[in-house]
């Protein structure tokens, strides 16, 4: 594999975006990603307007047909909160920035197949199953420690090391050991279940919940193709495997939602800490 410019760590947006912009100055990048592509992804899935802007600025395109699932569109008008007594108001997700106002059509599209398209989209060089374990800095050259299929290779070096790893970043945890220690944590639990009647929810709709017996942080349903996608968030303590049952049984009581079988979940851990842009040739980017 052996030398490159920037060593990219992470193939979600932030990465890819960053890959983009290195392919466009002719710049040798390489992309590592430890999970098998495309893979699933803890997110809503909705591509808000500001997004749809920035792809088309940057990518020159916004997704094709098959990166969507169904209800292919959620305008902004139908992003519902609920509160209890009061029923349901619009919830504004996005505001004008700087006098420009976005598009309010919402693109609802699948996180594994978006991430997968923005990531060949960049024309960057990338490797899967490629788990970024240490690095370390001779000469300011970085000598990059990944393994792959369960064995360890230290044959990567970069003069520019990149972390685009999420929340839970491994490279902001070698920059800044004691991150771990200041940093509240904010977990995210996602499922998919099938359902036989949404009840009283409306096709089309994303609905927002900010109630605290189910989460400390925003609660929210969406169809995706032939699933109710539920998703509930809490700080250190809470149980999230018991915030979605409580969630399941307040949309079936509140709203006649009829479940069936769940067929996948997901989670993540987002640290909530002061942002840091790295040190030297080292780089965070996105969530990291």
């Amino acid at each position: 594999m052996g030398n490159y410019q920037v060593i990219i760590v992470g193939s979600g947006p932030a990465g890819s975006a960053c890959a983009k912009a290195l392919k466009y100055e002719s710049i040798e990048a390489l992309v590592i990603e430890k999970e098998s592509l495309p893979r699933p992804k803890t997110c809503s899935g909705i591509l808000f307007g500001q997004t749809q802007l920035l792809l088309k600025e940057y990518f020159g395109a916004l997704p094709p047909a098959d990166v969507h699932c169904q209800p292919e569109i959620i305008n902004a008008s139908n992003i519902k909160e609920w509160k209890k007594g009061k029923g349901f108001s619009t919830y504004i997700w996005e505001i004008p920035k700087d006098g420009q106002s976005f598009p309010q059509d919402q693109h609802n599209i699948w996180r594994s197949k978006f991430d997968y398209w923005l990531l060949n989209e960049t024309g960057v060089e990338w490797i899967e199953n490629c788990t970024f374990r240490n690095y370390s800095l001779t000469d300011n050259k970085f000598n990059v420690e990944v393994s792959r299929e369960g064995k360890t290779d230290q044959d990567l070096s970069c003069s520019y090391l990149v972390g685009a790893d999420g929340g839970n970043s491994q490279v902001r945890r070698l920059l800044d050991p004691s991150w771990i220690k200041q940093a509240q944590e904010a977990m995210v639990y996602q499922a998919y279940y099938r359902f036989s009647d949404m009840g009283s929810l409306e096709d089309g709709h994303w609905y927002v919940f900010l109630e605290p017996q189910i989460g400390d942080i925003l609660s929210a349903v969406h169809r995706k193709d032939e699933f109710l996608t539920l998703c509930v968030g809490g700080y250190k303590g809470r149980s999230l495997k018991k915030s979605m049952e409580d969630f399941k049984n307040f949309l079936t009581e509140n709203f006649q939602v009829v479940f069936g079988d769940m067929e996948r979940d997901e989670g993540c851990i987002m640290r909530q800490a002061p942002p840091c842009l790295g040190k030297g040739n080292l780089l965070l980017i996105g969530d990291a």
